[in-house]
């Protein structure tokens, strides 16, 4: 049920994302509302990767391999992050900076975390994913 809630809020925020469009590199520099559109779709792509590798590192923790317990939890906790940060950033209000910054974070934990397992696919995948959301909110906090 939990992954369920999870995805119905992703894809209500990237529905939110699609219809408010995006610039195009011809365009003026970015605006904040412009800003928090790509953060948002950073944000759900990342939020998607980290609970692909939550599920992964899971399975790896009922198989005894513990060193993946604090990967799983970093994960799931950035996905939570990445899903606040949508929400708010697709409405581009006055607390999108806070809660990128907040996700920033979360995505710098989740990152290091991963990078612990360097030969594992799943979470180098997430490692990357959340060092673009760290980029990208990082670049929003600042507008």
């Amino acid at each position: 049920m939990y992954r369920r809630e999870v995805l119905a809020g992703l894809g209500a925020g990237v529905a939110a994302l699609a219809a408010a469009g995006t610039a195009t590199a011809d365009d003026k520099p970015k605006d904040h509302k412009e800003c928090c559109l790509d953060c948002g779709d950073s944000c759900a792509k990342c939020a998607a990767e980290c609970l692909k590798c939550y599920a992964h590192c899971a399975e790896q923790v009922e198989k005894g391999r513990k060193e993946y317990a604090d990967c799983a939890r970093a994960c799931l906790d950035c996905a939570e992050f990445c899903k606040m940060c949508l929400a708010v950033c697709a409405k581009a209000g006055p607390m999108a900076a806070l809660a990128c910054e907040a996700c920033a974070k979360a995505c710098e934990m989740c990152a290091k975390a991963c990078e612990k397992h360097p030969d594992d696919k799943a979470c180098a995948a997430c490692a990357k994913a959340c060092r673009e959301c760290l980029k990208c909110c990082t670049s929003c906090c600042k507008k």
